[in-house]
């Protein structure tokens, strides 16, 4: 089992303030044993794939050709 995390051992693993966590923690998934706020390794996980961003678009490939244009290839003009 992997040791749970607090406030500041999250913010270092995901590299944010302390403070972003506090003030966002209605929308983490989070353990609460009393008053401590703890997160296990799933919730980190989660919280990753929550704030993961994916492109709208997936950009097309785009073909380069090196050397001379085959004659039946080049535009009319």
């Amino acid at each position: 089992m992997s040791p749970l995390l607090d406030y500041a051992g999250l913010a270092e693993v995901l590299g944010i303030t302390e403070s972003w966590l506090r003030r966002h923690i209605r929308e983490l998934p989070h353990e609460k044993y009393g008053r401590a706020v703890r997160f296990s390794a799933e919730n980190v996980a989660e919280i990753r794939n929550i704030y993961s961003v994916q492109p709208e678009t997936k950009l097309s490939t785009v073909v380069v050709q090196v050397g001379p244009v085959p004659l039946g290839a080049r535009p009319a003009a």
